[in-house]
């Protein structure tokens, strides 16, 4: 499944750790030890008085300029946060559905929301099951939440990591010309069901099994262990990578945490926002980066890149521990 297309945005406003710390009820000393031991000092925000709609229309903008992006007829909305709509609007993208030249040609669209931050890797995998069956022969999947309209104590996730804002969209088809989609793996683990809900007891223990979690996604998409490729992780924070870089002897260069200063962890969004810096290293991905990221609630996605000389066959594709309850949303 060829990467066709991705296009990211960051929005431009921020918000300093401290400040969500302090309205989260915490002290100056604790948000300075959180910054330091987590290497987070602000996120990105949406600008007070913008709204969704514009962050999702740039990135439709920057794909139907891109000559080389196939146009899509089926489209995947991702986001891990609930969203709420107007009465008598089935969801945020029904009017850009209804606008937007780029997706003129869109007959099937669904919602992926269940998994939280690993939302975007249940999107390929569905992406991958409506281009291999003919349901559609080119998918945009469009990623991104944001907390217009919520208290900004909601970003702070005491002990492990602040919440910006941010968006993406990716468009793939069957083309072999282009940088390919490998496996895909999709765990659950239940026993963390309790998700951001839960005791301090559970939080402790998902935290505890986060380099375990990584590592067995990472054995099913084949990640070289000690090669060079670039492992693209959602930015929970600094010294969780640094664990797992330790406990599972990864150089922890390989580990992209570039935008973790700056931007916080962005929902389903910060693989693909790091892909999109890859790229501009690297333009044809023959470094074969590998994406993963693990949402609260026990959901682990993962996906490697591979060169288009290298395709694996269709029947290895896809890994999962157990068929996932997908709740989607054909509108």
């Amino acid at each position: 499944m060829r990467l066709a297309g991705l296009a990211t945005h960051i929005p431009t406003g921020r918000i300093a750790a401290e400040t969500i710390i302090a309205a989260a009820g915490g002290t100056r000393a604790e948000a300075q030890v959180f910054c330091r031991m987590f290497d987070m000092t602000h996120v990105s925000a949406v600008p007070e008085g913008e709204t969704l709609m514009p962050q999702l229309s740039g990135i439709l903008d920057d794909l139907n300029c891109d000559q080389d992006v196939s146009v899509p007829d089926a489209l995947i909305h991702v986001h891990g946060q609930p969203l709420q709509v107007p009465n008598g609007v089935a969801s945020p993208i029904q009017p850009l559905r209804q606008s937007h030249p780029f997706l003129a040609n869109v007959q099937r669209c669904y919602d992926v929301d269940q998994h939280n931050c690993s939302g975007m890797f249940w999107a390929l995998d569905l992406a991958r099951t409506l281009l291999g069956t003919g349901l559609a022969t080119s998918v945009l999947i469009l990623g991104g939440d944001s907390h217009i309209g919520l208290p900004v104590r909601d970003r702070y996730v005491p002990g492990c990591t602040l919440m910006g804002d941010a968006f993406c969209g990716i468009v793939v088809d069957l083309d072999q010309a282009g940088p390919q989609f490998g496996k895909i793996a999709l765990h659950t683990h239940p026993e963390f069901a309790s998700g951001r809900a839960g005791t301090t007891a559970q939080m402790g223990a998902f935290f505890a099994a986060h380099s375990d979690m990584v590592a067995r996604a990472l054995e099913d998409v084949n990640f070289g262990w000690s090669g060079k490729g670039a492992l693209l992780p959602h930015n929970v924070n600094r010294m969780a990578w640094s664990s797992f870089a330790r406990s599972y002897n990864v150089a922890a260069s390989r580990i992209r945490l570039d935008l973790l200063p700056d931007v916080g962890h962005c929902y389903v969004c910060d693989p693909f926002l790091l892909l999109a810096a890859e790229r501009e290293r690297d333009p044809h991905l023959r470094g074969a980066p590998t994406l993963l990221s693990v949402g609260m609630g026990g959901y682990v996605g993962a996906a490697g890149i591979v060169p288009a000389a290298k395709i694996i066959e269709k029947s290895e594709n896809i890994k999962k521990e157990a068929a996932p309850c997908m709740q989607l949303l054909d509108y």
